[in-house]
């Protein structure tokens, strides 16, 4: 039943974010057949939430406009949540409405039943270089998001410097790192770009109409501007099991006869990815592609001599 009531609360959330869902969409989401969606909704609608149909081949599901969730709606566990999140956001942003928020929700949870919060955990999203601008970066690129005006910038991508100008649609943070899924105007397309290769952020006087996008189609894997995804293929030493845990997540790998470490990972080869592999010396060796290892092999080469000049 707790099961069934927290799948009629999301379809009900759900139904207020989009005007119009087909009953197959709803089943294919919450993973149910299609008799059960029309049980729930029929369930929804004796509870007395404004339920209407739309008839016809675009027809749907809908919840009748202008209709809103009591303010009570939201569990302890929620509420939690949500502070803990906005916590972290706080932590690279000096914004006083995201402090206000923070204390209105935790004096909320104070003087009513739900659970003491925002200690269970601890999100911090800021560098550990104290010198890093990068919350500056951020409130200027959420500016120019919420003004809807062009910015510019230095980047670096593939070991090249190239002056951009987008239209900033939304932040994001993957795995440690942030990221702006922008449309370029240079590549006349949408792109990801990395924050901390960015330079000389600068927010132009020039405005633009929104181009439509969903965030759902946002792709962290492949819109990366000119980094080409691959297959990395590399063999840690067996002593580096410790480290490989750290960085690729426990089991992450294959352990070979001879007991060093299979790792396989994707991602665009640069300049980064070049020190990262030779910041653990002999201690691991890149099987593919042939052409991250003869680089590797060069650029050890080279190292070599130059130590062997001194």
């Amino acid at each position: 039943m707790k099961m069934k009531l927290e799948r009629m609360l999301s379809i009900i959330i759900y139904l207020l974010n989009h005007e119009k869902v087909k009953a197959e969409e709803l089943a294919d989401k919450f993973e149910v057949s299609v008799r059960t969606i029309y049980r729930d909704i029929e369930a929804i609608s004796q509870a007395g939430i404004p339920i209407r149909t739309f008839q016809g081949a675009d027809g749907g599901i809908g919840i009748m406009e202008g209709y809103k969730l009591d303010k009570n709606i939201l569990t302890s566990d929620e509420v939690s949540k949500i502070i803990t999140g906005l916590k972290g956001l706080y932590s690279i942003s000096d914004d006083v409405k995201i402090k206000l928020l923070i204390e209105k929700l935790t004096n909320i949870a104070g003087k009513s039943d739900y659970i003491p919060t925002g200690n269970e955990i601890m999100i911090d999203l800021s560098s550990w270089n104290k010198n890093d601008q990068l919350g500056l970066r951020i409130r200027e690129i959420k500016k120019a998001i919420r003004e809807r005006k062009i910015i510019q910038f230095i980047y670096y991508s593939n070991g090249k410097l190239t002056e951009r100008r987008v239209e900033p649609c939304v932040i994001i943070f993957k795995e440690a790192n942030w990221y702006l899924y922008a449309y370029c105007l240079l590549r006349k397309d949408f792109r990801l770009f990395k924050l901390s290769r960015m330079s000389g952020l600068k927010i132009t006087d020039i405005a633009f109409e929104a181009r439509e996008f969903s965030i759902d189609s946002v792709n962290l894997d492949g819109d990366f501007d000119n980094d080409k995804h691959l297959p990395i293929v590399v063999m840690f030493d067996k002593s580096m099991v410790y480290v490989v845990n750290d960085i690729f997540g426990i089991n992450n790998y294959e352990i070979a006869p001879d007991g060093r470490l299979k790792v396989t990972f994707h991602m665009g080869i640069s300049g980064w990815l070049y020190g990262f592999l030779l910041g653990f010396g002999d201690k691991v060796e890149v099987l593919e592609p042939v052409e991250l290892r003869e680089k590797i092999k060069s650029m050890a080469e080279s190292i070599c001599k130059v130590y062997e000049k001194t």
